[in-house]
């Protein structure tokens, strides 16, 4: 049996919601014992410090922090806890706990065993609905975070079981809202009725066990009259009739107050079943208003994206507010270059002066340049016809090298035709024609020197 307790009281111990409500603080006085640890959570003390820091403004919700393993104080201290855990759910998260409460007694009473832990889990599987949705969750989410990978994601079912599962708490919010959406309707219609079939039953499991012990206390009753009236005064039998009265009377008082309680006993019955007819009517109301809704939830859609829309508006017109000073002060100095822009345009305008001119300027330029390309080209041909009478004088130059020549062998010749003028005068006219034609070529040449000169 010992092994069996360990076995579970480790397992409790090392499960993800233990662990993340060790992130509060340490239990057990810092002792590695897990049995302290366990006993301080049953204690309720520690449970009262972390929906302490939850909700810092509790109402009448004190706890006994000597509990010494007192089972009445420890059923206080977990009863105030469930209850602080179930006014939170209610009050500030707008949420009604459907889920069966963890039962206080079994925890108390015998905190050792498995059931015991199980109502323990869920008692801190409420607890964490809470932590992660109080004003404090994004400090408590940090250090879910700081835990190991497998641990965060059990964390995680373990939150979505509180939050997303309807069965277990069902969200108020819509009733304040006022409108809720056609595909929502329907699972939440489906959820109230299964909910109200379970505290239907649960009202005739109740009104039976009422029964039960109605029959059973009067069973009992009967059985302690005889006793009483027996006991009654063997040793003062000089009174037999009054002593019998007497116990009839305080019998008979102690119908009237049995039939008393069973009365309010009756009375809250009635009231249960009121409550569950009432219950039904309203949900038979939520039913037929199910249709009304559903007819409207597309005017309030329509109305809601004009509400979008304009929310957008008003968060642009409250960007555009807020930039108000940045504009104001790009403005004042906007306005100190303001007065550089004036400088620049007449700077411009001059530059745009200048540039008339020089493309006044480019033009005359590229006039005078296709003039002198056309001299260029002239000046090739020139060039060209150049050479060609360099090339001719050349030539010329050749001739008359050769006609010099021959002049000189002419005036020898003449000399000679001189000196033998005498012997033939045919060779005389011969030689006057050939001076005649020597006259002719150095004209030639005269001219050719005078070319050459020119050039």
């Amino acid at each position: 049996m010992d092994v069996t307790v360990s076995e579970l009281m480790a397992n409790f111990m090392e499960s993800p919601l233990v662990v993340w409500v060790k992130t509060f603080g340490p239990l057990g006085s810092n002792s590695d014992d897990k049995l302290s640890m366990f006993m301080e959570l049953v204690d309720g003390v520690f449970l009262h410090k972390i929906m302490t820091h939850i909700d810092p403004n509790p109402t009448n919700h004190r706890v006994n922090k000597q509990v010494n393993s007192d089972v009445n104080l420890r059923i206080q201290n977990l009863s105030t806890v469930t209850r602080h855990i179930k006014n939170y759910y209610q009050e500030n998260l707008q949420q009604l706990v459907l889920m069966t409460l963890p039962n206080v007694l079994t925890i108390a009473k015998d905190p050792l065993s498995g059931k015991s832990m199980e109502e323990m889990k869920r008692l801190l599987l409420l607890l964490l609905g809470c932590a992660v949705q109080c004003e404090r969750k994004e400090e408590i989410i940090e250090k879910i975070k700081l835990l190991d990978i497998e641990t965060q994601a059990a964390i995680v079912s373990h939150i979505q079981e509180v939050t997303h599962n309807q069965e277990n708490v069902l969200d108020m919010q819509w009733l304040e809202v006022g409108e809720l959406p056609p595909e929502d309707l329907e699972p939440l219609s489906r959820t109230m009725a299964f909910h109200l079939r379970k505290l239907i039953d649960e009202r005739d499991e109740c009104s039976e066990l009422v029964l039960e012990l109605t029959q059973e206390r009067d069973y009992l009753q009967l059985q302690q009259l005889p006793s009483s009236v027996g006991c009654s005064s063997a040793d003062q039998s000089a009174q037999p009739s009054i002593l019998t009265r007497e116990e009839r009377q305080h019998l008979a008082v102690e119908l009237a107050d049995t039939k008393a309680k069973l009365r309010r006993s009756r009375q809250e019955l009635e009231e249960k079943t009121e409550q569950l007819i009432d219950a039904r009517n309203e949900l038979e109301r939520l039913d037929a208003e199910m249709q009304k809704l559903k007819q409207e939830n597309m005017q309030l859609l329509a109305e809601a994206r004009s509400v979008r829309a304009y929310r957008d508006e008003v968060d642009a017109l409250r960007e555009r507010a807020g930039k108000v000073d940045r504009l104001e002060t790009e403005l004042a100095r906007f306005k100190e270059k303001l007065h550089d822009v004036h400088f620049y345009k007449a700077r411009m305008e001059e530059l745009r002066e200048d540039n008339m001119t020089l493309l006044e300027t480019k033009a005359m330029l590229e006039e005078q340049l296709g003039t002198a390309r056309g001299r260029c080209d002239k000046l090739h041909e020139l060039e060209k016809e150049n050479l060609h009478l360099r090339s001719k004088l050349h030539d010329m130059e050749i001739d008359r090298d050769s006609d010099k020549k021959r002049l000189e062998e002419l005036l020898e010749e003449n000399m000679m035709l001189e000196i033998s003028q005498k012997q033939s005068m045919n060779e005389s006219a011969h030689l006057g024609w050939e001076l005649e034609q020597l006259a002719k070529n150095n004209e030639v040449n005269d001219g050719q020197s005078e070319i050459q000169n020119n050039l």
